[in-house]
């Protein structure tokens, strides 16, 4: 691996990762999963980044090897299309119109489904309902 430049703590990483999702022990990992063991190697590559390196959006329809593997984790680091937590803070801070660090139920609504990989209407109604307090009379 170290062709690909990676380093030994990253190489550790993805064969932890590896064996936590060979379900059947038998050295394949289905690529519908190949997202999760990327984030579990702590990146965050957006769902077209995992598809354009191999990853698949429905299980059983690919498997991938240890060695697959090193080159998506690879094509995922060196990928521009990823963000974090803080960046979704950041962007979160912009609808805080009076700087009490709270948002519209609305607006917080338009960000989930309209924003990076959207969420369905239902879905963002299940999430705000879970997660969010209860609106006050500003919204």
């Amino acid at each position: 691996m170290a062709e690909l430049g990676l380093k030994k703590k990253e190489i550790d990483a993805i064969e932890f990762a590896f064996d936590v999702y060979d379900f059947k022990g038998d050295g394949q990992v289905d690529a519908f999963y190949a997202g999760d063991l990327i984030r579990a190697c702590n990146l965050n590559p957006t769902l077209k980044t995992i598809n354009e390196v191999g990853g698949q959006p429905e299980k059983g329809k690919k498997s991938l090897s240890k060695a697959e593997v090193f080159p998506m984790y690879k094509a995922c680091k060196d990928s521009k299309d990823q963000g974090g937590f803080h960046d979704f803070v950041e962007i979160l801070k912009l609808y805080d119109k009076n700087d009490d660090n709270t948002i519209i139920g609305n607006e917080l609504f338009k960000l989930l489904t309209n924003l990076g990989e959207k969420l369905t209407k239902e879905e963002a109604k299940s999430l705000m309902k879970e997660l969010c307090e209860p609106e006050d009379e500003d919204g």
